[in-house]
């Protein structure tokens, strides 16, 4: 039995497929921990798990509202994002999650598996002690934003990670982008259709597969007519006309739906007729049973539409959500809306579309069964099994080898910034 440290940040769809990951793990005999934020201790204690908290759940709330302003385009305001960090205690989190993993780091017998971007306690600990580390990343954005994100790291956050580095002994990062692909093991967590219909990951990452993390199951309403289902994630980071235009889109065509958000501040005081809210509902059940989704583009709902065959209208804007919904819309699956286009009317003509779509659900099948299977589940587990007792210094990449790996596409994003550098 090993003990298998699993860490990450974020909303359901960052934690929820960490936890799924977890119970595989468990199931086959290693010690699982989950260090993640509070308010998912009642899911990691279902699943029969250790959990480490990294906050408090009233600091887990607080945070996601407090970075709502920025993460939609931290680069605007690059000063508020530092201020961010400094105030809510990000940087000293940080090295409060190396000191968890050293504190139960046994060697040749750990193993940690962290999110992309949010592991860098884990890549830290692989250069201090050895710890082998996996990298798993949820959605393809983390790989195609990292020239970006690697920019905001060095410049607009460097002198807060520098001093926690230097904490440790370890010379700051320079090549932010390099450092966040480090690890050896490095998983997708979606399908090979997924990867290709967009910027693909890097060589050497696996595909694992969809992991739907919403497992949760309950009973559903008795639906003579199946109403349409909104949802706009767990997460803060959603336009402020979300909800107001995906319900009053329902409510042209004449749909029922349903309208699920735990941040009720959110949505319009009052909601048209035929629209009912609750603040949660067990997707696993739901999502079969509606007749469809119109969505924020989470790669966790996207997943779980997939699975059920639920035809989706996506009203994508922020972070990952755009390029989720343009892979969607490439293969064929679904249909979407920039921001700049979101309007009740050009939205209930698309949801009308994907209503009268009737051989969408005999179409989707074969990608709905590869979405909810349990191999990705388990091809997961299986590489983080093979890093038991591969205990090793993790050495810096060298940049020139980086260089080598990048894609044509990636070499010229890297040459437009470096030329915008140079005329600031």
């Amino acid at each position: 039995m090993a003990t298998m440290l699993l860490s990450t940040h974020g909303t359901n769809g960052d934690v929820l497929p960490f936890v799924r990951i977890g119970r595989e793990l468990a199931e086959r005999g290693h010690d699982v921990i989950v260090m993640t934020h509070s308010w998912f201790a009642d899911r990691i204690a279902a699943a029969g798990l250790r959990h480490l908290p990294i906050d408090t759940a009233e600091g887990y709330d607080r945070h996601l509202d407090d970075a709502r302003r920025y993460m939609l385009d931290p680069l605007k305001d690059p000063e508020g994002v530092l201020a961010l960090y400094r105030r809510n205690g990000l940087f000293e989190l940080l090295a409060d999650e190396v000191r968890m993993v050293e504190a139960h780091y046994r060697p040749g017998d750990t193993v940690v598996v962290a999110r992309h971007t949010s592991g860098i306690a884990g890549l830290m600990a692989a250069e201090l002690r050895g710890v082998p580390v996996a990298l798993v990343s949820v959605t393809p954005h983390q790989y195609v934003s990292l020239p970006v994100l690697g920019n905001l790291f060095r410049r607009v956050l460097g002198q807060g990670y520098d001093e926690v580095f230097e904490s440790f002994g370890l010379r700051p990062v320079r090549d932010w982008a390099a450092y966040l692909t480090s690890a050896a093991t490095q998983l997708a967590l979606w399908p090979e259709w997924f990867d290709a219909a967009g910027q693909p990951a890097p060589e050497g990452v696996v595909r694992c597969g969809f992991v739907l993390g919403d497992t949760a199951e309950g009973p559903v309403p008795d639906w003579t007519d199946p109403p349409v289902l909104i949802t706009g994630g767990t997460g803060q980071v959603l336009h402020d006309r979300f909800y107001d235009v995906a319900a009053r889109a329902c409510r042209r065509i004449g749909r029922r739906a349903l309208l699920v958000n735990r941040h009720p501040a959110f949505q319009p005081e009052s909601l048209p007729d035929g629209i009912d809210w609750v603040p949660s509902a067990p997707f696993a059940s739901f999502m079969p049973r509606v007749a469809a989704v119109v969505h924020h583009g989470g790669i966790g709902t996207l997943a779980r539409a997939l699975s059920s065959s639920t035809p989706q209208v996506l009203l994508a804007h922020g972070v990952d959500r755009p390029d989720n919904a343009e892979r969607l819309d490439r293969a064929g699956v679904a249909r979407w809306l920039p921001v700049s286009r979101w309007d009740e009317e050009r939205t209930a003509r698309l949801l009308a579309r994907a209503l009268d779509d009737d051989g969408y659900r005999e179409r989707i099948a074969p990608l709905a069964a590869n979405a909810a299977s349990e191999d990705a589940v388990r091809l997961a587990a299986d590489h983080a099994e093979a890093l038991i007792g591969t205990d090793a210094i993790m050495k810096r990449p060298d940049p020139r080898e980086r260089l080598a790996r990048l894609t044509p596409r990636q070499r010229e994003r890297l040459a437009l910034m470096a030329r915008a550098r140079r005329s600031v």
